[in-house]
């Protein structure tokens, strides 16, 4: 899975401004490259300078506030934080596709008959980029090229790969096959939300997840309640936590253990909905739902101010909940951390 890197991380200035004005729900994601000449740094500890160059340029050359992109990926699998999530882009070439397109920049360039290399891990990246822009910034389901929107020969050579970048798709690259025939085969077809997936293997898996232990309707329809039950499950598994139930979600449903978390489930009467915001730190999240978290926590024993801002004793109390509980210990509350804290008994 590919490693997000901050702005505070790769030591990004401060923004001139920032514009919230950005709908990508009514677009998605465009894909871009950095050019027509090579760029893949060969060595890791190169990209964030990089990156630096790439904001120094947006800034002071071209006197923008910021740098373009939303988010950028090296050809190690790390995806750094551009502008981020809500803030609208500078990169796209129009008015309206800035307004409903967040932008993601491959660190990667050249020409047709001398590219960089496309790695995995570069691909990995965009889909972990791409899935975090949908579940945390409300992006729709399209992913395009600049091209779309300019005549410019951008995304470049990844224009061939932007289907291997739809998060649970795998790329086809390493299909994962079942394990044995008692595992039905993946259908082919990825259960998103929104809109509603409604496909006979929505109710198959569905049902396997009921069967499961998990809270959710087997009705066919993919909608918000089981991509809830996806969010939580995929954080749960180490998968990469992006609610679409594609092939590695769909094999680990019948592969993957059954743990306590997963048995008593994330149901609407146990748990409030989860805000659909992770908290993480550093930099600390500030949200009205960080104060509910904390709230609950504190009631279970835990340690930790109720001030609405996840900040490094929520984080700590946070790692240490998620070890107690068998789930990925990152630190960072997403679905499945949220709900475990309305279902589990107060420490001793």
């Amino acid at each position: 899975m590919a490693t997000f890197v901050s702005r505070s991380a790769w030591g990004a200035r401060a923004p001139k401004k920032t514009s919230a004005d950005i709908d990508a729900s009514r677009g998605g994601v465009a894909v871009h490259h950095t050019g027509g000449t090579r760029f893949a740094a060969g060595s890791h500890s190169s990209c964030a300078s990089q990156v630096r160059g790439i904001q120094n340029h947006h800034m002071d050359t071209n006197q923008w506030d910021d740098i373009a992109y939303t988010y950028l990926v090296c050809v190690h699998g790390y995806v750094f934080e551009g502008r981020g999530v809500g803030i609208r882009t500078a990169a796209n070439g129009t008015n309206d596709s800035n307004y409903r397109y967040y932008a993601v920049c491959g660190l990667v360039g050249g020409t047709s008959s001398s590219y960089d290399t496309v790695t995995e891990q570069l691909i990995d990246g965009f889909r972990t980029a791409i899935a975090r822009l949908r579940s945390v910034g409300n992006a729709a389901a399209a992913i395009t090229g600049h091209k779309t929107f300019l005549s410019t020969e951008c995304p470049g050579g990844l224009s061939r790969h932007m289907s291997a970048m739809e998060p649970g798709s795998d790329g086809g690259g390493d299909p994962t096959d079942p394990p044995d025939p008692d595992v039905p085969a993946f259908p082919g077809v990825l259960l998103h939300y929104p809109p509603v997936t409604v496909h006979s293997s929505a109710r198959t898996w569905q049902q396997r997840m009921r069967d499961r232990g998990w809270n959710i309707a087997v009705d066919g329809a993919y909608g918000e309640g089981s991509r809830r039950v996806c969010l939580a499950f995929q954080e749960e598994k180490g998968l990469i936590v992006d609610g679409v139930v594609g092939e590695k979600t769909w094999y680990a449903s019948w592969t993957a253990p059954v743990t306590t978390a997963a048995a008593r489930g994330p149901g609407p009467d146990l748990a409030p909905n989860w805000p659909g915001v992770l908290f993480t730190w550093p930099p600390k999240t500030v949200h009205p739902g960080v104060r509910t978290w904390q709230q609950q926590m504190r009631q279970l024993g835990w340690d930790v101010t109720v001030n609405g801002a996840y900040d490094k004793r929520s984080r700590e109390a946070c790692l240490a909940f998620q070890k107690q509980r068998g789930l990925t210990a990152d630190g960072v509350v997403g679905p499945a951390t949220w709900h475990a804290a309305w279902t589990s008994p107060p420490t001793a």
